[in-house]
């Protein structure tokens, strides 16, 4: 069962976690997986602009009423060790590099929009790929 390490609530109003997969293999060796998990809520008002798109109601169907963030770290052939040090290390990264990314204030409706667009795009393969196109 994977293990919370951290959690930020954010100003915007996100709860950002990272949670601890990681897997112990060949004598002393692991991979660790960090995943990091959001859930940002599906406003409609992020997605007015494209209310006369022809997929709307089976986009939003399909995104229902939170767009999930899901990433993962990992780092491979970790020793024993140095494990607990590399996953410190992973998180302060994270913390550094990416964290801001999920504190933009518009992060919520850039994120829901590009889900939107995802979907759209996932749509748009499947009828080309129906009619034969």
């Amino acid at each position: 069962m994977p293990l919370l390490i951290r959690t930020w609530h954010l100003a915007n109003g996100l709860k950002v976690e990272i949670f601890d997969h990681a897997v112990s293999y060949y004598a002393d060796d692991s991979t660790i997986k960090l995943a990091i998990c959001c859930d940002v809520e599906v406003k409609k008002e992020y997605l007015r602009p494209f209310e006369t798109h022809p997929y709307y109601g089976k986009i939003m169907e399909t995104l229902g009423d939170v767009a999930a963030y899901r990433r993962e770290i990992v780092k491979a052939g970790v020793p024993a060790k140095h494990l607990s040090a590399m996953k410190r290390f992973l998180v302060e990264k994270f913390e550094e590099h990416t964290l801001a990314y999920f504190e933009g204030e518009d992060f919520p409706e850039r994120y829901v929009r590009e889900k939107f667009g995802e979907i759209a795009g996932e749509l748009l393969k499947k009828d080309r790929f129906r009619d034969g196109g």
